[in-house]
């Protein structure tokens, strides 16, 4: 029968025990895997398992004693301290790809994922004509969730025992809204240290769910967020070869390196390049280059380890340089700062963040300046 069960999460062993418990309570029965001693998972973890079929009751459970909100300062009494990664899935192939980044970033830095998926229902909580309401509509909503869910971690599973992914302590929430509101809600209540979501290609994103909020997202936010295209070969931090750090030469900039150095604790081997690029048409521009070697200096000095160097492109077209740089340099990561933006601006005043999105395929980490 242990074979025929499914992982309903992966805690530490308080958490595990409370989880186990409150399924117990309501009938649902649970076996609880130690995996602290699996050759991938030194840390205290213990995977939670039931049966299949009682999964929708399980996750109903969860959903309503809001066990392990992160919001509950009893939480914090009993969570293990360790940093948490939020990666956020429309069940798409591309979400695999995020989640596989995830994993791996947090694997390599002793931290935990939580699987979060937004769904919408048919109609608003306030309709005003309870009575014009089909809820078995919206009850199916909520189940074919549920369901959809079940299987993105049964392929989780799959690749975690193929070693495709790491082993890591993870688990899954499905909130009901607006992507782009529920996702921002939920970073605040959880408090990762970085937010992953996947995309299409740059010529599919007005087709999927994430795909078509992952610029909102980046500017309401107030976390590092890692975008991970569908094409992305990137299965460990081991396989970033070459990031370019796209810099204004502001201040803000250097605290931004820092937490890419602290995100990715880089190999020596990784090569860092401080990217600048010129606008053609625009002056005051020719102290530039100096500001840019001055940061190079500094962060050679202060990191010492590190491959780090500068590149400073004159163009008349921002994006179009961009692009080029990224193919001829095989440009892994591309990173840089953005604003907390308001609706005004993110229709208005498009963000550097948002014109990559819309036309390279690049891996982007986003932080906040």
């Amino acid at each position: 029968m242990e074979d025929k069960l499914v992982t309903l999460a992966i805690h530490t062993s308080e958490k595990a025990h409370i989880l186990k418990n409150k399924l117990a309570e309501n009938g649902i029965y649970s076996t609880l895997t130690d995996l602290s001693n699996t050759k991938d998972n030194s840390s205290d973890a213990f995977a939670v398992r039931i049966n299949p079929n009682d999964l929708t009751n399980a996750l109903s459970i969860i959903e309503g004693e809001r066990l392990f909100r992160y919001d509950d300062s009893e939480i914090y009494k009993i969570d293990d301290g360790r940093k948490r990664v939020l990666v956020a899935v429309d069940f798409s192939e591309y979400s695999i790809k995020a989640c596989r980044t995830a994993f791996a970033i947090a694997h390599h830095m002793n931290a935990k994922v939580k699987i979060l998926h937004v769904y919408k229902l048919r109609y608003p909580i306030t309709f005003p004509f309870a009575d014009q309401i089909d809820t078995g509509k919206d009850q199916n909503m909520l189940d074919e969730a549920r369901k959809r869910m079940l299987e993105f971690c049964y392929e989780i599973e799959k690749k975690i025992s193929e070693k495709d992914f790491p082993s890591v302590n993870y688990s899954y929430s499905l909130r009901e809204g607006e992507a782009d509101e529920e996702i921002d809600r939920f970073v605040d209540e959880y408090k990762p240290f970085l937010l992953v979501v996947g995309r299409k290609g740059k010529s599919n994103n007005q087709q999927h769910v994430i795909g078509n909020v992952t610029a909102d997202i980046i500017e309401m936010t107030n976390v590092p967020v890692m975008v991970v295209p569908e094409n992305s070969s990137i299965k460990s931090t081991k396989d970033v070869k070459h990031i370019a750090f796209l810099t204004n030469l502001q201040k803000r900039d250097l605290d931004s390196f820092d937490n890419l150095v602290k995100l990715l604790k880089p190999y020596p081997e990784l090569k860092i390049t401080l990217l600048h690029i010129n606008v053609l048409d625009k002056k005051g521009d020719k102290w530039n280059e100096t500001e840019l070697r001055g940061m190079k200096t500094y962060f050679n000095d202060k990191y010492p380890a590190l491959n780090v160097n500068y590149q400073m492109i004159e163009s008349p077209d921002i994006m179009e340089a961009l692009e080029d740089y990224i193919e001829k340099e095989h440009v892994n990561i591309l990173t840089l700062n953005t604003r907390r933006r308001n609706l005004f601006g993110r229709i208005f005043r498009p963000s550097m963040s948002r014109k990559v999105l819309t036309s390279s395929d690049v891996t982007l980490i986003v932080f906040r300046g």
